[in-house]
């Protein structure tokens, strides 16, 4: 059985490049396309692919990571690939934490591709090696004088996070992520102590300087 394969990305030209050449290999079979998070969230429940390959930024409320992890959470035998062209901390490592098994950059060779899908259908990742780099750097310990907070940070408290560089009340991020008040001041307190910062005013500043949130 060949290796079915759902397509996402928001630019139509990527895609049709992307089908034209799997559909040359007699393994691979793309048995759909989405262009935005919430398409492909629906695509994977309908048609369901074995392996999905995932563009991060795409219009919506729902962009390639948060598509990821709700992929892996109502399917995990879908293996997701991210295909993008950035690799900055701000994507690789919420990425790799939302669920996807291998990480390469939209220059990657189209053999290299078709590779990684295999790999990433037998449960193996690939990593492209700039990428690669950043991770071993990361876990050897290389950059200790920085502060990561995308290794740092819990899932929820990067939820806490942004919506404080939303300018939310304690009142609202409780409202928004269903907590209770307490809890929400507990991961404030939390951020605070692992960033080193002083106030929810900083942390704000500090979440818009490191590309945790992105203006639209």
């Amino acid at each position: 059985m060949p290796i079915k394969v759902l397509l996402v990305d928001d630019h139509k030209v990527v895609r049709q490049g992307v089908r034209a050449y799997l559909q040359t290999l007699p393994d691979i079979e793309v048995i759909g396309e989405a262009a935005s998070g919430v398409q492909a969230v629906a695509s994977v429940e309908s048609l369901p692919p074995d392996v999905v390959l995932m563009d991060l930024e795409m219009p919506g409320e729902m962009d390639g990571i948060a598509a990821t992890r709700q992929i892996r959470k109502i399917r995990p035998q879908t293996q997701v690939i991210v295909v993008t062209s950035h690799h900055q901390d701000e994507y690789i490592f919420p990425a790799v934490r939302a669920g996807a098994i291998s990480y390469l950059l939209k220059d990657v060779e189209p053999d290299e591709l078709a590779a990684a899908i295999r790999k990433a259908a037998r449960g193996e990742a690939v990593l492209d090696s700039r990428v690669a780099s950043r991770i071993v750097q990361e876990m050897q310990g290389l950059r200790k004088d920085d502060v990561n907070p995308f290794t740092e940070l819990s899932e929820r408290e990067f939820d806490v996070l942004r919506l404080i560089a939303a300018g939310k009340s304690n009142t609202e991020i409780a409202e928004t992520l269903v907590l209770g008040e307490s809890t929400v001041k507990t991961h404030i307190g939390n951020i605070l102590k692992k960033l080193h910062l002083d106030d929810r005013t900083q942390a704000a500043v500090y979440a818009w300087q490191q590309g945790i949130v992105r203006r639209k």
